[in-house]
């Protein structure tokens, strides 16, 4: 079994944001306004996971029409995201590191994946569904979809980017595994368990890979990096900040267990683009 890391573009985010933890609404004005000197720049990964089962793809970064010459395109990010979203991301995608780019590189067509495999429907992890939209199956959390539509979630996860035709709006079931409980069975055998982990959003899941003993915990925007539990600093614009925490709790705890062969995250600096075998 494998997990191919991709790097499917990059964010350029208010320094804050990363460990800022809060509400969704605290500062966004000032991370939108913010200007280039108090910005970092950020990766956004998808991976794919090649398993007996076949071929799935947890999320899907930047779409290559938010950057068109691969570089920063205002006006492209804007053709696709709201103003206030295109403020806040500044997002752009290096030639060859679109999700598609990738996985035709790999020899890879879009009907030859299994699943994909949505963590949360924030832009910067299903711009590019679309492009893959032809795989067998494109699995969202219910309790994510559900939500995007209503309340507070209208003004950071735009429905046109992930409302596919197809698409399975799948409910977590109980479960022993993550800190709700509450997981979902992609595989039918415990492989690969797309695993509730809310906080940043109330559907937000992570995904574990086993084979046997070892797996692998894909925590999505959970957590940034290591820091994020090691210190219990959570990253900004929660939904819920007390299950952020209840969440990197989790997280930490499956860190160090030694059958854990490594925690990712959506957008670890430290990361590099490579293959884990398990």
């Amino acid at each position: 079994m494998k997990i191919h890391i991709l790097n499917c573009g990059f964010i350029r985010i208010h320094e804050d944001l990363p460990y800022g933890g809060g509400s969704i609404m605290t500062g966004f004005r000032k991370a939108v306004m913010a200007p280039d000197r108090k910005r970092v720049t950020l990766p956004v990964f998808s991976y794919l996971i090649e398993h007996p089962a076949g071929l799935f793809l947890v999320d899907t970064g930047w779409s290559r029409d938010i950057s068109p010459d691969g570089v920063y395109d205002p006006k492209a990010v804007k053709s696709v995201l709201p103003a206030h979203l295109a403020a806040l991301y500044r997002p752009y995608v290096p030639a060859g590191m679109a999700v598609d780019e990738q996985l035709r590189s790999m020899g890879i067509r879009q009907e030859d994946i299994d699943a994909v495999l949505i963590t949360h429907l924030d832009p910067d992890h299903v711009s590019g569904l679309r492009s893959v939209s032809r795989a067998k199956r494109i699995v969202i959390p219910e309790d994510e979809a559900y939500w995007s539509v209503r309340t507070k979630y209208r003004i950071r996860q735009p429905e046109q980017l992930w409302d596919v035709e197809g698409a399975e709006r799948v409910f977590f079931r109980g479960h022993l595994l993550g800190p709700m409980n509450k997981a979902i069975d992609i595989t039918g055998d415990g492989s690969i368990m797309m695993v509730n982990m809310p906080g940043h959003t109330d559907g937000l899941c992570g995904v574990i890979v086993r084979n046997k003993e070892r797996y692998v915990l894909l925590a999505s925007d959970a957590a940034v990096s290591p820091r994020s539990w090691e210190k219990m600093e959570a990253p900004g614009f929660a939904a819920d900040p007390a299950l952020q925490f209840k969440t990197l709790r989790w997280v930490a705890k499956e860190a160090n267990d030694t059958a854990c062969a490594a925690v990712l995250c959506s957008h670890d600096k430290e990361i590099k683009t490579e293959t884990i075998e398990l």
